[in-house]
């Protein structure tokens, strides 16, 4: 199995749409965004214009997902939300149920980490925030080295967001 992270691309969109959509992803998710409020959130990304980095997740050269990494600092109300210093954040899906359940997550997460401290060499931290029920992303969490900090509701107001989630953390020097 080789996992690799290119940049998403609006070429991509159709492909995220269709995942964003998709029963498992809706459950946690939570937002099933239109064609056109797709190109808003991801469009100012691709252009650069937003600091958020998003790619699509592949396994040996087939999408199989949906990453993307960004300073929390960059949005003070995730910031104070979040409550954790020096971090950077994470969120990702896997768009295809069949590819649920078969240790991807865990793999994904892990490498995806690397990258991610190394673009973001002031990141003494990287935060995740999940609903707490998500019974299988806390157990790929775990799995990848990350510590639960916290469960609490957070006032972010973002759909995703709504009922208790638990704050997990990976922190520098903890990197496998």
């Amino acid at each position: 199995m080789s996992i690799a992270f290119r940049p998403l691309s609006r070429a991509d969109f159709g492909l995220v749409h269709t995942w964003l959509h998709a029963p498992h992803v809706l459950a946690w998710w939570r937002e099933p965004l239109s064609p056109r409020e797709i190109e808003a959130e991801y469009g100012p990304c691709v252009d650069g214009d937003d600091p958020t980095r998003v790619f699509i997740i592949e396994e040996d050269q087939r999408a199989i997902g949906l990453i993307q990494c960004y300073r929390i600092a960059d949005d003070p109300g995730w910031d104070r939300v979040m409550g954790v210093p020096a971090a950077a954040g994470i969120d990702y899906l896997i768009g295809d149920p069949a590819d649920c359940g078969r240790g991807l997550g865990t793999e994904v997460i892990r490498l995806f980490s690397q990258a991610v401290f190394a673009r973001y060499a002031g990141a003494a931290v990287i935060a995740v925030a999940v609903q707490q029920d998500n019974a299988a992303s806390c157990r790929a969490l775990a799995r990848a080295g990350y510590e639960l900090l916290d469960v609490r509701e957070l006032e972010s107001g973002h759909p995703s967001d709504a009922g208790p989630s638990a704050i997990y953390a990976l922190r520098r020097n903890q990197v496998p």
